[in-house]
């Protein structure tokens, strides 16, 4: 996986940990969201990638839900470029794939390190996602998928180089 896409994945953890905090006052927890959401907004700018407003939303209340106060803080307290606490990493997959933006966002980094939008398109639509999945923990968290995930994911890309073809960097 590119590092401009890692960078991307980690500004998001950053931005949606630090805004997001537990707590019993709503108000509180709804304030983090939005500050969440603003860095969030804020990350993608600089980054040419675009959620929804709704994807953003989502993964922002994922991120407040899911880490506690002390890791929000952590995470906003660092920048997109920063690794993310190990702790953050699989709330921070969970929410940018089930808030339904891992795809568009893996779109929206190929094209923009050179490839063609077809191009991009068609090397995302060939992985389904346990595959992606599998690809993204692995570039976060820096272990190797197990002997049969990692298999599958050979597969998986000899499958995408013989229907997309293999494109040149």
């Amino acid at each position: 996986m590119p590092k401009r896409l890692y960078s991307v994945l980690v500004g998001m953890v950053v931005l949606v940990a630090g805004s997001c905090g537990g707590g019993d006052d709503s108000a509180r927890g709804d304030s983090r969201v939005d500050d969440v959401v603003e860095f969030l907004d804020e990350d993608s700018a600089n980054d040419g990638w675009q959620m929804s407003r709704g994807q953003t939303r989502c993964v922002a209340e994922a991120l407040a839900a899911g880490l506690d106060s002390e890791l929000l803080d952590e995470v906003l307290a660092g920048t997109s470029d920063d690794d993310p606490p190990p702790d953050a990493e699989p709330v921070l997959i969970d929410a940018v794939f089930s808030c339904g933006a891992m795809e568009q966002f893996m779109i929206d980094s190929m094209v923009s390190d050179g490839a063609a939008q077809e191009e991009a398109e068609c090397f995302v639509g060939a992985f389904e996602e346990d595959i992606m999945r599998a690809m993204i923990t692995s570039e976060l968290t820096g272990e190797d998928p197990d002997p049969a995930m990692e298999e599958e994911l050979m597969s998986a890309v000899f499958e995408m180089m013989v229907t997309c073809g293999d494109f040149a960097e």
